[in-house]
């Protein structure tokens, strides 16, 4: 079966990945911080499930960000559907409601060079502070940025911005 998705998705095996996606009409569908706690426990589980090597993430309340490698097995097509289809079906329960469509679309993006890994690793624990949830990436609850702080430190944060020349814009996040 072809991808319809335009443009195609590139599935490569253990290859590092940007993953986006937004929620249905980009409405804020997971504005509750319970609903970012239902989403992380099921991405903690599907990236198990999947064995995908998780570095950074983020959550808002109409869309995420992934940064993981997939397997030598690739199957990030089916991890996104398991993924969608699981979140989406806590995020109904919890409200109530029967088969509200909450997922619109994803984009992933092939990571290429080292410098590319840096910036959207960088993109990804800044985007809380980008869309002006806070002032700095250590007060979101929902990222990847409170484990490196507390496991790294402050320095090595800084540090990593320093690795990429430029934090810049990704695709498909102008919300």
């Amino acid at each position: 079966m072809t991808d319809r998705h335009r443009p195609p998705h590139l599935y490569f095996d253990a290859q590092w990945y940007l993953l986006t996606a937004s929620t249905f009409g980009r409405a804020p569908l997971i504005r509750a911080d319970e609903d970012k706690r239902l989403f992380r426990e099921v991405l903690q589980a599907k990236t198990r499930r999947f064995e995908m090597r998780l570095r950074a993430w983020v959550i808002l309340d109409q869309h995420y960000h992934l940064l993981f490698q997939t397997p030598p097995r690739q199957q990030l097509r089916r991890f996104v559907t398991e993924l969608h289809g699981a979140s989406a079906h806590a995020f109904n329960t919890r409200a109530g409601m029967r088969g509200r469509v909450v997922w619109q679309n994803y984009w992933d993006t092939c990571i290429r060079t080292p410098q590319d890994w840096w910036a959207r690793f960088n993109y990804i624990h800044s985007n809380p502070v980008k869309h002006g949830y806070v002032a700095h990436p250590g007060e979101w609850e929902f990222s990847s940025y409170r484990y490196f702080l507390r496991t790294r430190g402050q320095d090595w944060l800084d540090d990593c911005l320093n690795r990429a020349a430029e934090i810049t814009g990704i695709a498909g996040d102008d919300f």
